[in-house]
């Protein structure tokens, strides 16, 4: 989101987005509720919170969901449904989610557009950008869309990747992102257009590199551009991915005291659930049974844990009293605040059992160093 000069970044020129922005309805905090892509896509397809799965322990293959999707209630409305991603997602995303409707009736477009980088490559050497393999790139992009026939009743679920083939790191295809959106436009036209992502990036704001693993703002607050819904050409209020179903069915907005961002299953020892107010934000750290609350009016940037007594200072090799550095004029009221969203947390928190639980650690533990081999391999 913090790439787009919408939000203001001063690099890029998008002017097709910004054209989508001002010709459409913008949700101005909108939130995915999952930090990372297949818990993403099950609660953008279903309307359903990662917890209302209750089959899913942790992070593994699914069944089909027994849910109603958005394909599965166009395929009963005689839409022909596509999804147009690169081979990753068949690997790491189909197989995790299964909410794509009758799948015997869903068309996969399966293009080699992604560019595999940062967290997902080997530090083995500097990617550097490669224009004529990204022309080839929105070519191969284009010539796919075109080949797919324009019907009455048609849906396209087109998932960019992180970085196109051609491209070198996270944000460094903005422009491309654009023009492949100026292609759609001409060809679909604004009012058959809705624009997210499926979750945000780090950055390294807070020394954090990437995302899925915490539910700071640049991880779950992300973009959502519509065509004009009811005359709004902003939506202030708090919305989610939960509620894509509804807005893009049926043209209707949802409205919440509150929403949640997710980053595992409820077996999985990392979880951490973030349920976010109007105001306030408070966080549940599940490995370490700590609590994070923020201010986001006052502190936008989550410097300030509410919630945080003392900090270390390195300097000076003391603790120092966060109260007495840190200027904060509404104590009380957060304090009421955490009160209702530490309520929220609890009525959709669970835990497994000690068995449960004993299984996904041991199981992540032979992942882990199955990785490390790996990684030992690939240097021999």
């Amino acid at each position: 989101m913090e790439n787009f000069p919408r939000y203001g970044n001063s690099y890029w020129k998008t002017p097709n987005f910004d054209e989508m922005v001002e010709n459409g309805t913008e949700f101005l905090r909108h939130y995915t509720a999952a930090a990372s892509t297949s818990m993403a896509f099950s609660a953008m397809l279903t309307g359903k919170n990662p917890y209302e799965f209750t089959d899913r322990k942790f992070y593994t293959e699914v069944q089909p969901t027994q849910f109603e999707t958005i394909f599965s209630r166009l395929q009963a409305e005689g839409y022909d449904c596509h999804i147009l991603w690169s081979p990753d997602y068949m690997t790491g995303a189909w197989p995790y989610v299964r909410c794509f409707g009758d799948e015997s009736r869903t068309h996969i477009h399966v293009l080699e557009m992604q560019q595999t980088c940062a967290i997902q490559r080997p530090h083995d050497f500097t990617l550097e950008r490669d224009d004529v393999l990204l022309e080839k790139t929105k070519q191969l992009i284009y010539d796919k869309l075109n080949s797919i026939p324009l019907t009455p009743k048609q849906f396209i679920w087109m998932h960019l990747p992180h970085v196109l083939r051609g491209r070198c790191s996270y944000g460094d295809d903005i422009d491309v992102f654009d023009e492949i959106l100026g292609f759609a436009r001409k060809k679909y036209g604004d009012e058959s257009i809705y624009i997210t992502a499926d979750h945000g990036h780090m950055n390294l704001h807070k020394n954090i590199m990437a995302y899925g693993f915490h539910v700071y703002n640049l991880t779950c607050q992300v973009p959502l551009i519509t065509p004009r819904i009811d005359g709004l050409k902003k939506v202030e209020g708090i919305t989610s991915h939960t509620d894509l179903m509804d807005i893009i069915l049926e043209g209707r907005i949802p409205k919440h005291d509150y929403v949640l961002t997710d980053t595992q299953y409820y077996c999985q020892p990392d979880r951490r659930l973030a349920v976010i107010g109007q105001r306030y934000k408070y966080i549940y750290n599940k490995r370490s049974r700590t609590e994070e609350l923020y201010d986001l009016e006052w502190d936008p940037q989550e410097r300030y844990n509410l919630l945080e007594r003392d900090r270390y200072d390195n300097d000076k090799g003391e603790l120092k009293r966060i109260t007495e550095l840190y200027f904060y004029p509404y104590r009380s009221e957060a304090m009421e605040a955490l009160k209702g969203l530490r309520a929220k947390k609890d009525v959709v928190w669970r835990n497994g059992t000690w068995s449960e639980e004993a299984y996904v650690s041991a199981r992540n533990t032979v992942r882990h160093i199955k990785a490390r081999i790996r990684t030992k391999l690939k240097k021999c």
